[in-house]
């Protein structure tokens, strides 16, 4: 999503992301290439040229060697909580995965490190100190809690009461507070974004995830559901996800 005239926020237009696909491969050619490291590299091109506020870039498989981890000086990392993904690639252990995890660190940059298992965190911990990444982790310098269906993020010198996040799912809870914690780093040191509190707790309520514990009350496969029934839709492709899932379901129940 790009920065439109006004202030709006819009989408490129089909026609744009047609263009900086071909314009990619003509330049790859016939070398080899992945299909999420070519379409990363267009990727870049079009934030190049259309330029947006915030680059949230998300990595892809790992970190360290991920085709995404070629920004040399981000203002903020984010990892959040790590456990066993792609493990025929990344390895079959959680300190190795936090490991590749962790390649995104840069010295000088700091980086809001959600709720890990102490595993992963000590990994992270080791990895930061190595590079001279300053951290903000989960548990020693910020906290967040559902306190009377509010969501409480609080740092050493700050505490903010906010709605709930939209989204379904205790989980969500640790996903928020890890976003709201990168939020007021931001605040910080980006402040011509206007990350205040209020602007903050509209993230917060107004924030959607397709195919994340998504229900579907319209369309054709809802309308051949028996009275009384529900279809949730959910993409979770890990046991992480599949725990989180059966949390929510549970607590749905």
């Amino acid at each position: 999503v790009l920065a439109g005239p006004g202030g709006r926020a819009e989408p490129i237009a089909e026609d744009t992301l047609i263009d900086v696909l071909t314009r990619t491969q003509a330049v790859n050619g016939a070398d080899d290439i992945t299909q999420f490291e070519i379409t990363t590299a267009a990727a870049f091109l079009a934030f190049a040229e259309h330029p947006a506020d915030v680059l949230l870039l998300e990595v892809g498989l790992g970190g360290r060697l991920d085709a995404t981890n070629v920004v040399e000086k981000p203002a903020l990392s984010i990892i959040t909580p790590i456990s066993l993904d792609h493990s025929e690639k990344l390895g079959a252990t959680l300190d190795r995965i936090a490991y590749e995890k962790a390649g995104i660190l840069r010295a000088g940059v700091p980086a809001v490190v959600a709720q890990q298992d102490p595993e992963a965190e000590d990994v992270i911990r080791r990895e930061a100190a190595a590079v001279g990444a300053p951290l903000v982790v989960w548990g020693s310098d910020f906290d967040a809690y559902e306190q009377g269906s509010r969501l409480v993020v609080q740092q050493e010198a700050e505490l903010l009461d906010l709605p709930l996040p939209a989204l379904i799912g205790r989980h969500q809870v640790v996903n928020a507070g890890t976003a709201v914690a990168a939020a007021m780093q931001l605040r910080e040191s980006l402040p011509r974004l206007g990350l205040d509190e209020p602007a903050i707790e509209q993230g917060l309520i107004s924030a959607q995830w397709p195919a994340r514990m998504q229900r579907l009350d319209s369309g054709p496969l809802p309308s051949l559901l028996k009275p009384g029934s529900e279809l949730w839709l959910d993409g979770g492709h890990n046991p992480a996800a599949a725990r989180a899932l059966a949390q929510t379901l549970a607590d749905l129940e």
